[in-house]
């Protein structure tokens, strides 16, 4: 069986979407003949913990590595979580760090995943390096890793490096050091992959080297076997349950939503207590404030931050699932995780979105509704439109030939043929006598 060393400081038992990718990559990796071995931060705690993903790897057997922490607790031994500051603030602290720290401020992480995996690879057998970004000190690591030893070296963008909606660059030097240190990650790798094409054709415009097959496109996926078993719902109510998952950052808000929430109530009074907002995911003191200001605390339900396992059940227990992308810099080319378990729970979706990737993306979903995200009349519009198909029990389904393009085991087929091509150009005898000779 080969190897492949995934290089991830994004990984359970941190709560987030940012998980999922390299999670469920291992956990396929081995129906394809590849044996997973992963390098992986240990943050003293984080903002949400999910233990579930963490006990579903050590039950398929798949080795972990941590770098070391200096202090008794962390994130494994201790449930004391970071205290998740409001989005002025988070924004604040954000730009401090990408002033002080370039690309961010993962600089003692990077340099302890050197070392860890520097030892990993001279006692195993490693025939690929895969890096997952953000954080971009990951595709550092394997650009350092890919010089010294030679192993063919994948780099997976899940976000752009230069244009995401949570960068910020201070001036033109700090651009100017980003784009030097991406050009040479993209020098370096031998498969660079993302997860749409807005992102692809954004770094082939900003890197004239950079050719269309030079590229390749590896989109979110979901993982069939969580809904199969998971397929126990949640008690249902009596009402219509309109859900959306995870938290909001940058330029993403349930203001708009909750506007246009009030105006189908303001319309359709007997609505009220029909209707449903469920808000699966640490919502802000701010929005906590919004929802009181415009009196619907009765028809919103937020039980804040679940598991995983919880996640994909509130989900099924849902009729429709909605979610935003702002209209900030980058968010054109954002196609957030929660977008593909939307369309593996195949239920009807409102899109409160703007031109880009998400959009693109959902042209053949057939059962979505999709709207300017900052529009509260096209929303309520949307959500009463939903509520008739809904009462008359008709709401629509999904392509089920487009629900299955984005199943984990397609796509991590996909993967794995892009590992396969890279062994094949370059034969492993070259690399172990380069590792001898080192």
């Amino acid at each position: 069986m080969k190897k492949v060393l995934i290089i991830s400081q994004y990984f359970p038992p941190m709560g987030s979407g940012s998980v999922l990718r390299p999670v469920k990559f291992a956990k396929y990796f081995k129906e394809f003949d590849w044996q997973p071995i992963i390098i992986t931060d240990t943050p003293r705690y984080y903002y949400a913990k999910d233990d579930f993903l963490l006990n579903e790897l050590k039950e398929s057997d798949t080795r972990v590595y941590r770098t070391r922490f200096r202090g008794r607790r962390n994130i494994l031994n201790d449930n004391k979580l970071k205290r998740l500051p409001n989005e002025g603030t988070r924004q604040i602290f954000r730009n401090l760090s990408q002033v002080f720290y370039m690309p961010d401020s993962k600089k003692k992480w990077q340099k302890r995943a050197i070392d860890l995996a520097t030892n990993i690879i001279e006692n195993e057998n490693i025939s690929i390096i895969y890096t997952t970004a953000p954080p971009f000190r990951d595709f550092n690591i394997g650009v350092e890793l890919k010089k010294k030893y030679n192993i063919p070296l994948v780099i997976d963008y899940r976000d752009s490096w230069l244009n995401s909606p949570s960068r910020f660059f201070l001036t033109p030097f700090h651009r100017f050091r980003n784009m030097k240190m991406e050009a040479e990650a993209l020098r370096v790798a031998d498969v660079v992959l993302t997860i749409n094409r807005r992102i692809k054709e954004t770094i082939i415009e900003q890197y004239p080297k950079i050719k269309h097959n030079d590229i390749t496109i590896i989109p979110h996926c979901y993982d069939k076997e969580d809904f199969e078993h998971f397929s126990t719902q949640l008690p249902r109510t009596n009402k219509m349950r309109f859900t959306h998952t995870g938290t909001f950052f940058n330029n993403d808000t349930p203001k708009y939503f909750l506007q246009a929430l009030a105006i189908v109530f303001n319309k359709r009074p007997e609505l009220k207590k029909k209707i449903e907002a469920c808000f699966i995911g640490i919502l802000s003191k701010e929005n906590l404030n919004r929802i009181k200001e415009l009196n619907l605390f009765e028809s919103v339900y937020a039980p804040g931050y679940v598991n995983h396992k919880e996640c994909i059940k509130y989900l099924l227990a849902s009729d429709v699932l909605w979610f935003m992308i702002g209209k900030g810099q980058g968010d054109e080319l954002v196609t957030p995780v929660k977008l593909t378990e939307y369309i593996g729970a195949e239920k009807p979706i409102l899109a409160c979105i703007p031109e880009g990737a998400a959009k693109l993306m959902l042209k053949n979903h057939n059962a979505v509704k999709i709207c300017e995200p900052d529009n509260p009349e096209d929303i309520a519009q949307f959500i009463m439109e939903y509520y008739d198909l809904y009462a008359m029990n008709n709401l629509p389904h999904p392509n089920s030939e487009f629900v299955n393009r984005y199943d984990i085991k397609n796509i991590t087929h996909q993967l794995v043929r892009s590992f396969e091509f890279l062994i094949d150009i370059i034969p492993q005898t070259v690399i172990k006598e380069q590792l001898k000779s080192g």
